[in-house]
């Protein structure tokens, strides 16, 4: 009788282990709505994998690029006619980022409605180029650690590929780049300090794939 539960537990482990989907990989590109930023957008690309899936839960572990650009200048002149002193100002950001989420989600015939809670953590390298008609040249650069979350709500297709599936998203983003950004100081080239916050919303478009072939849904 010892040996009928190391029977039960080896068809329970056996059970749960064949319910669980196969990882995929996915490519997501994100803009991110700031008016302190050229065309009022930063930009996130984003490669990962879905870990698997089981009943409402799909790991995935991913990590992310940051790009955003502000770019300022300025003309003075005596009154009338042509400047005599220009001034240019290049701030931007960039970084990578890693992020880990237990995604949600509810499926019907191929439609998933997810909500996915993910934690971030990376480097944020923030810098700023001062250009002047005067031939000066100057250029400041700070790094921060970043923590923090995000929370995305979308729907994922895959009904109609076998491999492939795509996703549109809603997303809130708590990055807030404002913390080496804020850092870079041009008052003395008559340039005001901004005051970044980067925590905003945004759209993100995603594509997985699976390298195994699902039953396809028609």
């Amino acid at each position: 009788m010892k040996i009928l539960p190391v029977l039960v537990l080896f068809f329970l482990n056996y059970y749960c282990f064949s319910q669980l989907a196969s990882p995929s990989l996915y490519g997501e590109y994100s803009v991110f709505i700031d008016p302190e930023f050229n065309g009022n957008i930063f930009h996130k690309i984003t490669f990962g994998s879905e870990l698997t899936s089981f009943k409402f839960i799909a790991p995935e572990v991913d990590v992310s690029y940051y790009y955003g650009i502000n770019s300022q200048e300025k003309h003075f002149a005596e009154q009338t006619g042509p400047s005599t002193y220009d001034a240019y100002l290049n701030e931007h950001f960039e970084g990578f980022i890693w992020g880990f989420s237990p995604k949600l989600f509810y499926e019907e015939e191929g439609t998933r409605v997810v909500l996915i809670p993910k934690y971030h953590f990376g480097k944020i390298h923030a810098k700023g180029n001062f250009l002047d008609s005067d031939n000066l040249a100057l250029e400041k650069e700070v790094k921060t650690k970043m923590y923090y979350w995000s929370f995305a709500l979308g729907i994922e297709e895959s009904k109609w590929s076998a491999n492939a599936t795509y996703g549109f998203y809603l997303i809130y983003n708590g990055l807030n780049a404002g913390k080496s950004l804020n850092q870079l100081n041009f008052n003395a080239q008559q340039f005001s300090k901004d005051n970044y916050n980067t925590r905003t919303i945004g759209l993100g478009i995603r594509i997985s794939y699976d390298f195994k072939t699902r039953n396809q849904i028609i």
